[in-house]
């Protein structure tokens, strides 16, 4: 087949993955033969850092190339305005295909009179009649929520379910996200495959050999931990590995940890504007404690955890097996991502939340481009989803926005150890009066809780699971006082683009 000019692009994300949970990069517990077949096939980037570990404010620097900072997406409950510059625009406007399918997450899911809400989502009439544009992407089919949750069966998928003869009521519901063990909904129809099939009729739908940018977005393995069968039996929860985490491990670490393990929340002084429904002090996005839910249920969640995974990876195999079929695969760029990790009842705390273990800053990140990217390399070098965007632009050699923030790893994709990269940033604004700061480096990270007068200094190297905190070590004053000073001159540098000076005065 002619080689077209430009490549396709196909982003597959998951919502809420661990790092390490990819059977080829170490993790012997679980079974992932599709992300083998892309590490076997592309680069792994074993240091892959978000720039926020919330759904929303990520999945917005993903479009956008800029951080919550800069596109003013803070949290899940603020919406992402419709008018920033988003590379599916770009994209467009420089003569791809532009299509988003499954979660998007944009706006408010809770807001009553939110497009991604309630009562709005349930409107099947309009959902069967509206397809985009959806910031930036001209071919949507969306779904959001997760497992057996009431807005589970919102949206195109909840429209295409009535269309199947299928009764949501049966599957889904206002009690849902609570039921443990099996769901019997079947996989035919279950949000996954419905996710992948549709993202495979839009590249066989394309349009001749115009060039596509493709996201395919999983709404798993986010809780509530549930999947249909085989999948959710798939591992036994006695089988399951051991959590990291230490006995009194929180005794050097800032309050916010010791009060969650400790369930003391009540006690931080923090002005709440999330739902308490968490049952953790209400503060936005913190989840459970294993002790809190008891450690056999602990379990349990890790092995349904781990069966959503392996479900993805298995629709995973379909696209990639039909990029194979209709000849795309030297013509496609494919990244697989997650907009952030899970706790995964490491250090006895499960979901996501403003304490920025690796557990959820790091994701998985697996790049392949036949021909283009070398096979079967793992690489150190640090990459950010906001370089996703900027990197797009330059792999379909479209001159790069002013307004990205990120750098595009195109070159350190080709020769996986030249680094673009030294640092990673990540913000958290849990609360508007919660912040958290992080920068990665080579070797040491920090987290720093703004106004707070608290913080945590890490040796990645020879404490990767994140026990020892340094920050109030003496000898490790002077890197401390580098790495602040690091952060001041990369807020500095992200000013940019600088207007022009126009005169002396």
């Amino acid at each position: 087949m002619k080689k077209q000019k430009k490549p396709n692009i196909l982003l597959i994300t998951t919502d809420q993955q661990h790092w390490n949970t990819i059977q080829a990069l170490g993790n012997n517990h679980i079974k992932t033969p599709n992300l083998n077949r892309l590490v076997e096939e592309g680069t792994a980037f074993e240091r892959a850092y978000v720039a926020s570990p919330v759904c929303t404010p990520s999945r917005s620097t993903i479009i956008t190339g800029e951080y919550p900072s800069r596109h003013g997406c803070w949290n899940i409950g603020v919406e992402l305005d419709e008018n920033r510059t988003t590379i599916g625009e770009i994209m467009q406007e420089n003569g791809y295909m532009t299509g988003l399918f499954g979660k998007a997450h944009f706006k408010p899911v809770l807001k009553e009179g939110s497009f991604e809400a309630p009562p709005h989502i349930h409107k099947r009439e309009f959902w069967e009649k509206w397809d985009g544009p959806y910031y930036g992407f001209d071919k949507v089919a969306m779904v959001h929520g997760h497992s057996d949750e009431d807005s589970s069966h919102g949206m195109h998928y909840g429209a295409w379910l009535v269309k199947q003869g299928i009764d949501p009521a049966k599957y889904f519901g206002p009690g849902g996200g609570h039921r443990e063990g099996s769901w019997d909904i079947p996989e035919e129809y279950h949000y996954t495959r419905w996710t992948a099939d549709q993202t495979l009729d839009f590249i066989e739908q394309r349009e001749g050999e115009k060039p596509f940018l493709a996201w395919c977005s999983f709404q798993d393995p986010h809780n509530a931990f549930l999947c249909p069968e085989p999948w959710n039996s798939m591992y036994d929860p006695e089988q399951m590995p051991d959590f990291i985490e230490k006995e009194g491990e929180m005794a050097d670490k800032p309050s916010i940890h010791q009060c969650l393990i400790e369930d003391r929340m009540h006690e931080l002084d923090i002005d709440v504007t999330a739902d308490p429904g968490h049952d953790t002090g209400g503060v936005q996005c913190l989840g459970h404690t294993n002790k809190k839910i008891g450690y056999d249920r602990a379990k349990r969640w890790l092995a349904s955890y781990y069966g959503m995974i392996s479900l993805i990876d298995y629709h995973v195999g379909r696209i990639l097996d039909r990029l194979e079929k209709n000849g795309l695969a030297e013509d496609t760029l494919v990244i697989f991502t997650s907009d952030h990790g899970d706790y995964a009842g490491n250090h006895g705390f499960w979901l996501k939340g403003p304490i920025h273990y690796e557990d959820i800053l790091r994701v998985p990140f697996l790049a392949r481009w036949k021909g283009t990217i070398p096979a079967g390399k793992r690489t150190q070098s640090l990459i950010s989803l906001v370089d996703l965007a900027p990197t797009f632009l330059e792999v379909a050699g479209i001159k790069g926005s002013p307004s990205m923030q990120g750098v595009s790893q195109l070159e350190t994709m080709k020769n996986p150890n030249q680094a673009i990269r030294d640092w990673c940033l990540v913000e958290n604004r849990a609360e508007p009066n919660f912040y958290v700061k992080t920068l990665v480096m080579d070797r040491y990270k920090l987290n720093y809780y703004l106004n707070r007068n608290e913080g945590e200094l890490y040796d990645l190297e020879k404490d990767p699971y994140e026990f020892v905190n340094l920050y109030s070590d003496p000898d490790y004053a002077e890197l401390k006082m580098k790495m602040f000073m690091k952060l001041v001159d990369i807020y500095g540098d992200l000013e940019k683009p600088i207007a022009p000076r126009q005169s002396f005065a």
